[in-house]
């Protein structure tokens, strides 16, 4: 489990945020509210699978205005498009009281325990490239496809499943790795924003139907110690 915390057995909640990035004249990244929602949303999700759950509830928080809520309920509809599903109830609120000159909101998604995580007989790999601002809009074509990782999941050949934040793929290794260094020919410690890339561990009876499936490059860990 990354971010995850686990309530009793069957409960996982898991939180993403995303701060002067939209519409707003004064926001860093300028991308639709929409497109902002979903990448959020994208982030929650993946953590949630990195603790074996799928979510049930959400609960939005808007600080970028009303008028934003429409779009960003949209994004975060998108994400469960992707993957085939209704979006799950969504509750929340918006600062309407005082008018932010940049965009903000957070998401916090709840879910229950649906399949367990193991790292028996897996070879590790990172599907997507480390993207952050403006590349994320860009380079579409280089992030992890939620549809894909879902389906090797429930077919057990994603054994393990690992997004990479902000700190970079070196950084998430340490945690999952803590006694081995890795190799990889992609950059380590560059951040990935909303989770563009993410590590699976791989059933190594089942890499080549892994490659198959997923159409975002590819590349293997190798763990030296």
């Amino acid at each position: 489990m990354r971010n995850a915390i686990k309530f009793d057995q069957n409960l996982v909640v898991t939180i993403d945020n995303a701060g002067c990035i939209g519409e707003k004249a004064q926001d860093f990244v300028k991308a639709s509210n929409e497109l902002t929602a979903y990448y959020t949303a994208r982030v929650g999700l993946l953590e949630q699978w990195c603790a074996g759950a799928h979510p049930v509830n959400l609960f939005l928080s808007n600080f970028t205005g009303e008028e934003a809520w429409a779009d960003y309920e949209k994004g975060i509809s998108k994400v469960f498009e992707e993957i085939g599903e209704k979006i799950p109830p969504l509750k929340g609120s918006t600062e309407s009281n005082f008018q932010s000159l940049q965009s903000g909101l957070s998401l916090m998604m709840i879910g229950k325990k649906t399949f367990e995580m193991n790292e028996e007989n897996c070879q590790w790999y990172v599907i997507g490239l480390p993207l952050v601002g403006i590349e994320v809009v860009e380079q579409p074509q280089n992030v992890a496809k939620l549809n894909e990782l879902l389906l090797l999941i429930r077919m057990n050949v994603i054994k393990k499943i690992w997004p990479v934040g902000s700190k970079g793929i070196s950084a998430e290794c340490a945690r999952l790795f803590p006694r081995s260094s890795i190799q990889c020919d992609i950059p380590l410690d560059k951040t990935s924003g909303p989770s563009t890339a993410v590590i699976v561990g791989v059933d190594k009876d089942q890499i080549e139907l892994f490659k198959e499936k997923i159409s975002t490059p590819i590349h293997q860990i190798k763990l030296l110690s």
